[in-house]
């Protein structure tokens, strides 16, 4: 157990942070695999509408990633307790990878690959988030946990601004593959962040 300190709610985030590796760890997770999502999920459409995929098609995919997102949250939650919550994390992460990497080989317009993608992307995102807000409410003191919390919201909107920036520029320039490629490497570090989680676990 760490004691938040005085001062700016930056400073209390950074003590805690300092203090527990593993709630950093927690909060990149939570940024990282909401901007892999919103990167790929934003430019789906797009990539359904080019290969000629009619808008309900295209709405269905959508629903169904949607339903991936919140669905199983009580599964990921029950999951997190039983199996534990880096387990968890690292889980997410790689289900994320394995929804990109559908992604990244489909074909323009509608597909298997796509709608498996998309729920599976949903679903990582449900496991990552889920598993990371429960490190950040478990390991930061009463004191500080605003602090925290509020930190985290900010860098996941910050995070995927930033991607739904630079996911048109990829695309334009590169395509959606490379667009699917850039968010792998985001959940990469979500995996990462999961395996420091579990090291840092109190004994």
């Amino acid at each position: 157990v760490v004691s938040a300190p005085g001062g700016r709610s930056w400073h209390r985030f950074l003590a805690v942070v300092r203090d527990v590796p593993a709630v950093g760890a927690a909060v990149a997770a939570m940024a990282c695999a909401h901007a892999a999502m919103v990167t790929v999920m934003i430019m789906t459409p797009l990539h359904m509408e080019h290969g000629g995929a009619q808008l309900e098609v295209i709405g269905f995919v959508i629903s169904v990633h949607v339903l991936g997102m919140f669905a199983f949250s009580p599964v990921m939650g029950w999951a997190a307790d039983r199996l534990g919550r880096s387990t968890v994390l690292v889980g997410g992460g790689a289900v994320l990878l394995v929804s990109l990497a559908l992604c990244g080989s489909s074909p323009e317009g509608s597909s298997w690959q796509i709608l498996t993608g998309l729920f599976l992307l949903g679903l990582g995102w449900s496991a990552a988030t889920v598993a990371a807000s429960t490190v950040i409410a478990d390991r930061t003191p009463i004191e500080a946990r605003t602090d925290v919390q509020g930190t985290s919201d900010m860098a996941m909107a910050l995070t995927a601004a930033a991607g739904g920036g630079l996911a048109g520029v990829i695309v334009g320039s590169l395509g959606y593959a490379a667009l699917a490629l850039f968010a792998a490497l985001l959940a990469l570090s979500v995996v990462a962040a999961g395996a420091l989680v579990r090291r840092d676990a109190p004994s």
